[in-house]
C-alpha cells in the first residue's frame, strides 16, 4: 500500500511542512524532557509525546499524499496515536497530581497498549468490513489532493467513546485537584484545567461541528500545544514544584512519635507525640538516640541490625509495648552523588493491634485443632459406617461407590474385571457346635486371610454372615480363577486358632466376569451367585464359574 501511495503522487505543501515542523518540535521537546530533573509521571509524559508524534506523523503523511485511498490508509495508520495519546495523558495526570514517581511497569504499558493496537487493526481492516469509515467517505471536491470528508461508522464512534472516557477522566482529575486545593495551588490546577480543556474543544469541534485545520482533525495539534504548555509549566517555570509545607503538617499534627536524627544518631527534631511518650519538655535536642527514654536504646539496636532497610516496616518490642518503625533517609543531591543528612524515624504504637493479632492467631490455632478433631471424628464415623465392626472389612454401603469408581477406571484403561462371591462351608454347623464366639474368630481369621492375598487395587467386602465379596480390577478369567483357587487351597490347608481350639475351614467361591457376564453390579452378583451355588452343589471347597466347565476345580487335598 505504501508503494502504491508513493506511485500515485505526493506533495510537500505548506500544511505538510508545518505539521512536520510541529513533529520535529515534539521530538525536541521529548528529548529536552528526558534531560530534565525527575518529576511525577515523567515516563508516561514521554510516552504521551511519542503517541502524539505518531498521530501527527500520520496526519502529515495523510495530507502529503494525493490519492483518496492513500489518505484513508494514513488516517487508519493514525489510530494507535489517537487512542494512546489520551490514554497516557490520563495516566500522566493521575501520577502527577498524586505525586507518584514510580515508573510504569512493562506489564502496565503493555496492558494500556492493547486497545490502541486493537483499534488500529480494526481501522486498517476497514476495506473489508466498512464499519470504521463508511462508503460515503470521499474528497470534499474534485481538486487533486483534496482532503477527505469521512463518513464515520459504528466502530469509529465506539473508539471515540473509549477516547472520551479517558479525556473525561483527565478533566475529572485536574478539576478535583483544583476543587480540593486552595490559594496558589488552586490557581495552578485551574491552569491545568484550562490546558486540558484545549484537546476537548478541538475534538468535539471536529466530530460535532466539522472543524478542521488544513482540512484535517485539529486534535493532534491541540495536544502538541498542550504538551508544550505542560512542559513549560513543569520544567521551565517549575510552577508545580513542591512548595514549602508548614512544619506542623509534617510533625506537630502527627499523632504518632516522629524523630529526626543526624548521621551520628543524635536527635535533632522530635514532634510533640515523641516528647510526650519520652516525658521530655526541654534539653532533649542533641541527645543520643540510645539515651532517649522509653524506647531509644532498643530503637538504636534495631536500626543497627537492619541498616539500609528502608522499604519495609520494622517491629520493635520495648517495655512490654510493640511498635512499628519506619525509617526514611534524608539526602541532598551533590555533584558526587547523594549525601546523607540524617534519618526520619516514624514510630507507631501497635500494641493493641499486636495483641489482637496474637489472640486471633490463638483463636485460629484452636479452630484448626478443632477442625482437625472434627475431621478425624468424621473419618472415624465414615469408617464405622462403611466398615464391618467385626472383621474391619468394607460392608455393602461402600460396595456401590467402589465398584462404580473401579468400573470407570477399567473402562477407561480397557482392562478386565472379575467379581468373586465367597461362602464358608458348613459355617452354621460350626456356630451351632462351637458357639458364636468361635464363629467370630473364624470370620476374622478368614477376613485377614483374604486381605493377605489381595493386591492393593483389589477390595474385599463382608456382605452377609459368612459371605464375602471380592472385586478384582484388571484380573482376566485365568488370573482370577488361579488366585481364588490359591486362596481356597491355602485356607483348606491350615488350621485356624480360635478360643475353642483349632478349626479347619473351607470355602466355596463363584466367579463372574465383566463384561461377558454382565455390565452392572447386580448382573455380576447374580452370575457369581449362580456359580457359587454350582460350587456348593458339586461338593464345596472349590471355585466355579459359569462360562467354562473347565473352571470347576477339584477339592483341595
Amino acid at each position: 500500500m505504501i508503494q502504491a501511495c508513493v506511485a500515485s503522487g505526493w506533495s510537500l505543501s505548506s500544511p505538510v511542512l508545518l505539521t512536520l515542523l510541529v513533529c520535529f518540535g515534539v521530538v525536541m521537546l521529548a528529548h529536552w524532557v528526558t534531560r530534565q530533573r525527575d518529576f511525577p509521571g515523567r515516563d508516561s509524559f514521554i510516552l504521551l509525546h511519542l503517541a502524539s508524534l505518531w498521530w501527527m506523523g500520520a496526519a502529515a503523511l495523510e495530507m502529503s499524499f494525493l490519492g483518496a485511498d492513500c489518505k484513508m490508509f494514513w488516517a487508519s495508520m493514525a489510530w494507535p496515536g489517537i487512542v494512546a495519546t489520551p490514554t497516557f495523558w490520563a495516566v500522566f495526570l493521575w501520577q502527577y497530581v498524586n505525586s507518584m514517581r514510580e515508573p510504569l511497569p512493562r506489564k502496565g504499558i503493555l496492558g494500556l497498549s492493547v486497545v490502541p493496537l486493537l483499534v488500529w487493526g480494526l481501522a486498517l481492516s476497514n476495506p473489508w468490513h466498512g464499519l470504521f469509515y463508511g462508503a460515503g467517505s470521499a474528497p470534499i471536491d474534485d481538486s487533486l489532493g483534496a482532503p477527505v470528508r469521512y463518513e464515520h461508522g459504528p466502530l469509529f464512534y465506539a473508539a471515540a467513546v473509549y477516547v472520551y472516557l479517558f479525556m473525561a477522566f483527565c478533566m475529572g482529575v485536574v478539576t478535583r485537584a483544583a476543587a480540593l486545593s486552595q490559594g496558589l495551588h488552586r490557581r495552578h490546577y485551574l491552569a491545568f484545567v484550562l490546558v486540558t480543556a484545549v484537546p476537548w474543544v478541538a475534538n468535539v469541534g471536529y466530530v460535532g461541528f466539522g472543524w478542521t485545520l488544513f482540512g484535517f482533525d485539529p486534535t493532534p495539534f491541540s495536544f502538541a500545544f498542550t504538551l508544550v504548555a505542560f512542559s513549560w509549566l513543569i520544567v521551565g517555570v517549575r510552577l508545580f514544584d513542591l512548595l514549602p509545607v508548614a512544619r506542623h503538617l509534617l510533625l506537630e499534627a502527627l499523632l504518632d512519635p516522629v524523630l529526626v536524627v543526624d548521621p551520628s544518631r543524635r536527635v535533632i527534631e522530635a514532634n510533640p507525640a515523641a516528647l510526650k511518650l519520652a516525658g521530655l519538655q526541654q534539653g532533649w535536642q542533641g541527645r543520643e538516640l540510645k539515651q532517649w527514654p522509653v524506647f531509644g536504646a532498643d530503637l538504636q539496636a534495631l536500626l543497627l541490625e537492619h541498616a539500609g532497610e528502608h522499604d519495609r516496616p520494622l517491629t520493635l518490642t520495648s517495655a512490654a509495648r510493640y511498635y512499628e518503625v519506619r525509617l526514611r533517609a534524608i539526602e541532598r543531591a551533590t555533584r558526587h552523588g547523594p549525601a546523607l543528612l540524617g534519618h526520619m524515624i516514624y514510630v507507631r504504637d501497635v500494641t493493641q493491634r499486636h495483641l489482637s493479632e496474637l489472640k486471633l492467631a490463638e483463636a485460629l490455632a484452636l479452630s484448626e485443632e478443632r477442625l482437625r478433631t472434627i475431621s478425624s471424628l468424621h473419618e472415624q464415623l465414615r469408617e464405622q459406617a462403611l466398615c464391618d465392626p467385626l472383621t474391619g472389612l468394607y460392608n455393602r454401603r461402600y460396595l456401590d461407590e467402589f465398584f462404580a469408581r473401579e468400573l470407570a477406571r477399567v473402562q477407561r484403561e480397557n482392562l478386565p474385571l472379575a467379581v468373586a462371591l465367597i461362602d464358608l462351608d458348613h459355617f452354621k454347623r460350626l456356630n451351632d457346635e462351637c458357639g458364636h464366639l468361635v464363629g467370630d474368630d473364624v470370620l476374622k481369621a478368614v477376613a485377614q486371610h483374604l486381605l493377605d492375598n489381595l493386591r492393593s487395587t483389589d477390595a474385599v467386602f463382608r456382605i452377609g454372615g459368612e459371605e464375602f465379596l471380592l472385586i478384582l480390577p484388571g484380573a482376566d478369567p485365568d488370573e482370577a480363577s488361579a488366585r481364588l483357587q490359591s486362596i481356597c487351597s491355602q485356607l483348606a490347608a491350615r488350621e485356624i486358632a480360635t478360643r475353642g481350639g483349632d478349626q479347619r475351614v473351607t470355602l466355596s467361591a463363584g466367579l463372574a466376569y465383566w463384561p461377558q457376564q454382565g455390565q452392572a453390579l447386580d448382573e455380576l452378583l447374580h452370575a457369581a451367585d449362580a456359580a457359587l451355588y454350582q460350587a456348593k452343589r458339586t461338593g464345596r471347597n472349590r471355585v466355579c464359574s459359569l462360562d467354562e466347565s473347565a473352571r470347576v476345580s477339584h477339592p483341595s487335598r
